[in-house]
């Protein structure tokens, strides 16, 4: 037996008409009938009884059709599974990000991408950046986000924002009424920064040389979330990429440019053997649009 042979029955026995049945399988009627006479031929059953221009089907049809229903039913999942997918209106998404990204950017372009796709599941680690290399590597995950990412012969690397360093501290701070930080005016304050050693240290170490001032640290943490929390408590101001600045829970804090500037590179990577998925490709426009909008925006 053929699976059109089934397709057949099934319609049949649902419809009650021939016709019917060939309606809802786009063919024409005598397909219908001689799919179902050849089935009845192979299995030697009569399986319909013609009573007032409908086919009823018969005790073992009956039985047949009651076998075939959760097959079709699982086939019209399928069906419907590989619609969503066409649609990326439903599947997976396993994103991996640096925990400043995590934090914020990947945060508020997940709220976008799921109020327009929200049967997609998604999961995201935070992770190192040396781990982040390896869940791209073995396929652990499909998209990475990042900061100050360096060149890998098995990782795409695509640049998606340039933004800057920004001092954070609460509104009752005394440098809350200056519009620009600087080296300078960070004299005598509590300066929260980034790890030395680290990329992101170093460039700031780097800006208080430029500025011929004391690179006088109070507190040095590997993480920005740390640091902006610790700003929020009243500790100092802290020196971090605009990125984790823009998370909700230090919507609160005062956020000020930090000159001269410090640059930082925002990058999402993804494996140069793997194709984009559809909804990877979607998620990635979203993230382009929300990492390039006013902070203020979500």
């Amino acid at each position: 037996m053929k699976l059109r042979q089934l397709e057949a029955f099934h319609a049949v026995v649902r419809n009650g008409t021939t016709a019917a049945a060939a309606h809802e399988l786009g063919v024409s009627q005598p397909n219908v009938s001689n799919l179902v006479r050849h089935m009845e031929d192979q299995i030697g059953i009569e399986l319909f009884a013609r009573r007032g221009g409908r086919l009823v089907p018969t005790a073992e049809a009956e039985r047949i059709y009651q076998d075939l229903e959760p097959v079709f039913s699982m086939l019209k999942g399928v069906e419907q599974r590989i619609s969503d997918l066409r649609d990326s209106s439903a599947g997976s998404l396993r994103i991996v990000a640096t925990p400043s990204m995590a934090s914020s950017i990947v945060g508020h372009s997940l709220k976008r991408f799921l109020d327009r796709w929200p049967n997609v599941r998604i999961t995201l680690d935070i992770r190192r950046m040396e781990n982040l290399i390896e869940k791209i590597q073995t396929r652990q995950a499909e998209i990475g986000i990042a900061l100050s990412f360096e060149e890998h012969p098995s990782i795409h690397t695509e640049a998606i924002h340039e933004g800057k360093f920004v001092a954070v501290l609460t509104k009752s701070h005394p440098l809350a009424r200056e519009e620009v930080i600087t080296p300078r005016t960070l004299r005598g304050h509590r300066i929260i920064s980034m790890e030395r050693g680290t990329p992101l240290g170093l460039k700031i170490a780097r800006a208080f040389k430029t500025s011929q001032e004391e690179y006088d640290w109070s507190v040095e943490t590997r993480y920005g979330y740390t640091a902006c929390s610790m700003a929020g408590m009243g500790i100092g101001v802290a020196l971090v990429d605009e990125y984790i600045a823009r998370a909700t829970e230090f919507a609160h804090l005062e956020k000020r440019p930090f000159k001269p500037a410090v640059p930082v590179v925002a990058y999402m990577v993804y494996s140069r053997e793997t194709p984009l998925s559809r909804i990877a490709q979607n998620y990635s426009r979203i993230l382009r649009d929300v990492i390039v909008e006013d902070p203020g925006a979500d």
